[in-house]
């Protein structure tokens, strides 16, 4: 009993602060629409102030006031006036790329700003962190747990009484039901959201700096993964809906999680895989059963129905000369941008033109899922990984020919996507997303990090083709292999086309835009689903495949899952409704990171830098999306074409003729 009791005790501040964040994600949820998924980068830029004010001669009381009080409250105010408050209600596809966009971003610039991981931050009233307060039947108790402790009490105690005073608590549970509602009422709710969000991310900066100083690890947005996840797990255990449930559930899976790691031995097979993803596997249990979420996109709002509808993606406004025009010279255009690689570019530069046309075939699957079908996969970069594993695995272990087990590996990625598609059928919009990030969290910690997949920490060699009718595909400098990946790129992009302007793509843009007209049409929404889910994963996985032949190596940490909302976000800016959207993005990613890793390090020119003023610069778009669904390329393209046709019918020479117009 003894022992059982000071794992309760170990546990419970952990619990405290998955407890504040569920309630932040609950409140924010039904408060404004928004499931902020950059809760966990809110909490971890506050860490990260925190830590400089006291590391620049601030009292750590001070510095904790200052973070929560001031800086996080207005921080949020921001968000709501710049961002989240310019989205029509009923957008929810808008607010959360937004979130995810936020959730990208944010770490990236913080990193940027504060080069080195600050150190683990003290805690804010105590003189020392990790030293015996008292004991309590032989098990110490620590001065930072009781910090944690006292700390989420204080503040579920002061939300309890805020919520329940008229002045602040009783509009901002009308905003829960109705904002216009609460309007007519003589309230102006944009007021009221925005202080729901000033509470929301204070919230988010009081998580941070407990769990922090409660873990005492590095400073790292890594670290503030579980606690993200396990906050998700006990805000669906309240359905989003009910905050005292959210915050009882934060404490029981804190609790639920110390258990498992203190019972279950580290020398065990089943520690490194059970003990990580234990809040992952009871998120998707609760996706699959919890009948709230089934429902959740279901509006109770009665006033949703004045609103304005999402803007319609913008029309072509090319005339049918354009277009052809454009038909014919891409084929010559293309062929001479590919002998200019072999002729002209540099070994390093054709590798990351190679890389881009890599990670274009793995986007193209996102225009496929997301583009098409209108569904937020954030596990798509985990496909990409299987398809890798699995094609190093039989070219190096079963001696397979590597195009075959490239195709191999493409083809039990689809497997995956149909394993992701079951319980996807049950479920649709934010629920969608939220299960493929379980699922990529679920391979990042239970599937890649196994021996038989990925050998360990040693990875597995991923060899080339070798020579095809002279040309060269093997060696490092391969032009050949550009060219390869190239070719594979087209064929892929070809079928994606091919599927966005035929029967498939018509049949699923009818389910997206309303699943009951689509069914009531003919439409069999379950094999479209599946389908869909399929195809989208074996593209994934065809791409991670050759991403791997280009590296020529294949790791546990070649395919993390934080990539996958990186490189949904970039797609989605630069436009994920069109195929030359998704081979833009990769293109631009691979050749901005390559570019800005030749700069000089004083300007950012290492690969931590790099990337992250990639993902920056890539990613700003996001927060267009409610106004340029069509992301920002597609938008700019049209309006260019546009502007040049309005050009020339001023100049009285139409590019139109009457067969055209016809």
């Amino acid at each position: 009993m003894g022992v059982f009791f000071g794992y309760v005790l170990a546990s419970i501040p952990y619990g405290c602060a998955f407890s504040l964040v569920a309630v932040g994600l609950v409140l924010t949820y039904r408060a404004t629409g928004v499931f902020n998924f950059a809760f966990a980068a809110e909490a971890y830029a506050a860490t990260v102030v925190y830590s400089e004010l006291i590391s620049h001669g601030v009292q750590r009381g001070w510095a904790a006031a200052i973070v929560v009080c001031v800086i996080a409250p207005v921080f949020g105010a921001l968000l709501d006036f710049g961002l989240f408050s310019r989205i029509a209600p009923g957008n929810r596809t808008a607010k959360t790329i937004m979130a995810l966009g936020l959730t990208v971003i944010l770490p990236q610039i913080v990193e940027t700003a504060v080069p080195s991981n600050p150190p683990v931050p003290p805690a804010p009233f105590f003189s020392t962190s990790f030293i015996p307060v008292w004991r309590i039947g032989g098990d110490p108790v620590f001065g930072s747990a009781i910090c944690e402790v006292a700390g989420t009490i204080l503040v579920l105690i002061g939300l309890v009484l805020l919520l329940r005073t008229r002045r602040f608590g009783l509009p901002i549970r009308a905003a829960v039901e109705s904002p216009k509602l609460l309007e007519l009422s003589g309230v102006d709710a944009r007021w009221v959201l925005r202080f729901a969000w000033m509470i929301s991310t204070a919230l988010a900066a009081v998580a941070g700096v407990l769990y922090q100083v409660g873990s005492g690890a590095t400073v790292d947005p890594q670290n503030y993964d579980l606690l993200l996840v396990v906050s998700i797990a006990a805000a669906a255990l309240a359905g989003l809906r009910n905050l005292p449930i959210a915050a009882l559930g934060g404490v029981l899976l804190g609790l639920a999680e110390g258990l498992v790691q203190g019972y279950v031995p580290s020398s065990s097979i089943w520690y490194p895989a059970l003990v990580p993803s234990l809040p992952f596997l009871f998120l998707l249990v609760l996706l699959i059963f919890h009948p709230t979420l089934r429902h959740l996109e279901d509006t109770i709002d009665p006033m949703a129905s004045i609103e304005p509808p999402p803007p319609v993606p913008a029309v072509a406004m090319r005339p049918p000369i354009v277009d052809r025009t454009i038909r014919r010279m891409r084929w010559p255009f293309l062929g001479v941008v590919v002998f200019g690689v072999i002729l002209f570019v540099p070994a390093d530069w054709t590798e990351a033109l190679t890389e881009g046309a890599a990670l274009s075939i793995v986007f193209l699957s996102i225009t496929l899922l997301t583009g098409l079908a209108g569904q937020l996969s954030l596990a798509q970069w985990m496909f990409a990984g299987i398809g890798a594993f699995t094609t190093a695995q039989l070219a190096e272990n079963r001696h397979w020919p590597i195009l075959l087990a490239a195709l191999a590996g493409a083809l039990v990625a689809g497997v995956a996507g149909l394993v992701a598609a079951l319980p996807a059928l049950r479920l649709r919009g934010l629920p969608v997303a939220l299960l493929t990030l379980c699922l990529a969290l679920l391979g990042d910690d239970l599937l890649f990090p196994t021996s038989w997949v990925s050998n360990g920490t040693s990875g597995v060699p991923v060899p080339r083709p070798s020579s095809i009718f002279g040309i060269d595909f093997s060696s490092v400098d391969s032009e050949g292999f550009f060219v390869l990946t190239v070719v594979v790129m087209i064929a892929v992009a070809g079928i994606v086309h091919l599927l966005l302007r035929g029967t498939t793509g018509r049949a699923l843009t009818a389910v997206h835009a309303s699943p009951i007209g689509a069914s009531s049409s003919g439409v069999q929404i379950r094999r479209m689903t599946i389908l869909v889910f399929m195809l989208s994963a074996s593209i994934a996985g065809l791409g991670g495949a050759f991403y791997a032949m280009n590296q020529q190596t294949v790791s546990q940490d070649s395919f993390v899952y934080y990539f996958g909302p990186i490189y949904l976000v970039v797609v989605v800016t630069i436009g994920a409704t069109t195929v030359e959207g998704a081979i833009t993005a990769g293109m631009a990613f691979a050749l901005i990171n390559n570019a800005l890793m030749n700069v000089p390090q004083s300007v950012g020119g290492t690969q931590l830098h790099s990337t992250a003023l990639t993902v920056i610069l890539l990613s700003l778009g996001a927060f267009t999306y409610a106004k340029h669904p069509e992301g920002i390329v597609e938008y700019a393209k049209r309006r260019l074409a546009k502007t040049v046709f309005r050009a020339v019918e001023h100049n009285d020479h139409p590019l139109v003729s009457a067969e055209d117009s016809a």
